[in-house]
């Protein structure tokens, strides 16, 4: 175990490295940075600031699971979370650091272990659903792209049936009957059937709260349109000229692919997936480029801002509002 994580992290340093090379090889760097230089920096500015607008976004949404297990939290201590959340996400080579941090402090505020689990696994799994489902309704509206990328619909569908399917399992697995098969299990098949067992008890504490799960997706929603027009405002700033609704394909679709744990902080995957789909439409590999490390710029800013939350925020039980 301890032998794998080792050999992990250097696959994923290379994947990045490699990705990186093979990505710029004939491209002019020198463009890439004078695309960068001459931004309108007022977007970059509104684009920038559209972020915090997400942290409220995302911040009610938490509260609106949470008070779904009978629980409650301030607004302004989700945000701080949140932000110091991002902190470990991007200085740490997985996002599984900023998920624990939400999941500790989940916990904190009175959650037990798997409800806390639970809280965070439901609000990831709201964000991908909604990720698929504007990339699945852009695709739809994009015939142009088909053709571009074979059986991307087909993908798109089927992860969107199968998260489907997955969710139902979840719902109406009778954990009685589960408790049962686990005592056949010993040792690291035990604890992981108990785990499970535990988990599925918790997200069947939203069984009936249908209304709270629709305002948490709902809030997905809204999350969602603004990390795309985020990503607009970006592309505006560098003079890349796309249609609106290719961005509600292009965005998701990339966001979903660097959510994947196969690089570092989706260095490499970035540039790469960015270059692919933007090239459909005809803009140029610098453009690309330059798009890619001015959003990996504004998500190592985020990285900072959470530092600086981390190191001023004090570890005593926040005051119910």
């Amino acid at each position: 175990m301890l032998k794998k994580k080792p050999v992990l992290l250097l696959f994923k340093i290379s994947l990045s490295l490699g990705l990186i090379l093979w990505i710029t090889r004939g491209v002019d760097l020198g463009e890439v940075f004078t695309i960068i230089a001459k931004a309108d920096l007022p977007l970059l500015a509104l684009a920038f600031s559209l972020f915090f607008l997400g942290y409220v976004i995302t911040a009610f949404r938490w509260r609106t699971l949470i008070r779904a297990q009978g629980g409650d939290a301030p607004i302004l201590y989700l945000v701080r979370s949140f932000m110091v959340a991002l902190f470990f996400n991007n200085f740490l080579p997985s996002t599984v650091g900023g998920d624990l941090v939400r999941m500790y402090d989940s916990w904190r505020l009175g959650n037990t272990k798997t409800g806390a689990v639970a809280v965070v696994l439901i609000d990831r799994f709201l964000g991908v659903t909604v990720l698929l489902c504007f990339a699945l309704v852009a695709f739809k509206l994009s015939p142009d792209i088909s053709g571009q990328i074979p059986k991307l619909g087909l993908w798109i569908s089927s992860a969107l049936i199968g998260a489907a399917i997955g969710c139902w399992l979840i719902f109406v697995t009778p954990v009685d009957r589960m408790e049962s098969l686990s005592r056949r299990f010993h040792g690291l098949a035990g604890r992981t059937a108990q785990l499970f067992i535990k988990v599925l008890t918790a997200f069947q504490a939203y069984r009936g709260q249908q209304r709270a799960v629709a305002g948490a997706f709902a809030l997905s929603v809204l999350l969602q349109l603004n990390v795309v027009f985020h990503f607009a405002l970006v592309a505006w700033a560098l003079d890349i000229r796309v249609p609106i609704e290719a961005m509600f394909l292009i965005v998701p679709v990339a966001v979903f692919i660097m959510m994947l744990p196969i690089s570092i902080n989706a260095i490499g995957v970035r540039e790469a997936i960015f270059v692919f789909l933007f090239s459909i439409y005809g803009v140029a590999d610098e453009q690309s480029l330059a798009l890619a490390w001015v959003a990996y710029g504004f998500t190592l800013a985020q990285g900072v801002l959470g530092g600086a939350v981390f190191a001023l925020r004090r570890e005593s039980m926040p005051a119910h509002r």
